[in-house]
């Protein structure tokens, strides 16, 4: 199993499979099921998570662009 993690300033994001998709987790709860990690990391990006204390901070210069900038653990 492939687990993405992402260190930000409002917490730890994650990104893991899920009931045959990709969870998207924030500090412990799921904001959304993806079908792929990609699409997850995009989200992120961009903004639209769902949870306000991410998507409604101004975007930032360290902002991950995509998922190549995440942390891969594989379990």
């Amino acid at each position: 199993m492939v687990i993405y993690l992402y260190h930000s300033k409002v917490g730890l994001f994650r990104i893991y499979p899920w009931n045959g998709r990709w969870a998207l987790e924030i500090e412990g709860e799921i904001y959304g099921s993806y079908h792929s990690p990609v699409a997850a990391a995009d989200d992120v990006y961009l903004h639209e998570t769902g949870y306000d204390p991410w998507d409604l901070r101004p975007d930032g210069p360290n902002d991950p662009p995509d998922l190549s900038e995440w942390e891969v653990f594989r379990v």
